[in-house]
């Protein structure tokens, strides 16, 4: 993959935009949104866990299962 990247410089030599293959940026955009999947389920499962510590706490009401499903 590094040989087929192209850089286009300005008139001091300094990077300025990137040419790739389409397959190179496609496969670029797959991972980043795989990651932003993973990044929204692991910021739920620390914000599920937050709010158990408040609900055991006393801070906060417990949900119900059906007050969940609801939710859904």
């Amino acid at each position: 993959m590094p040989g087929d990247v192209k850089y286009v410089t300005d008139e001091k030599g300094k990077r300025q935009e990137v040419i790739l293959p389409f397959q190179v940026w496609k496969d670029v955009t797959d991972e980043l949104e795989a990651l932003r999947e993973k990044h929204q389920i692991l910021t739920g499962l620390q914000q599920s866990c937050r709010d158990v510590k408040r609900q055991k706490k006393g801070e906060i009401e417990e949900q119900s299962l059906e007050g969940f499903l609801n939710e859904l």
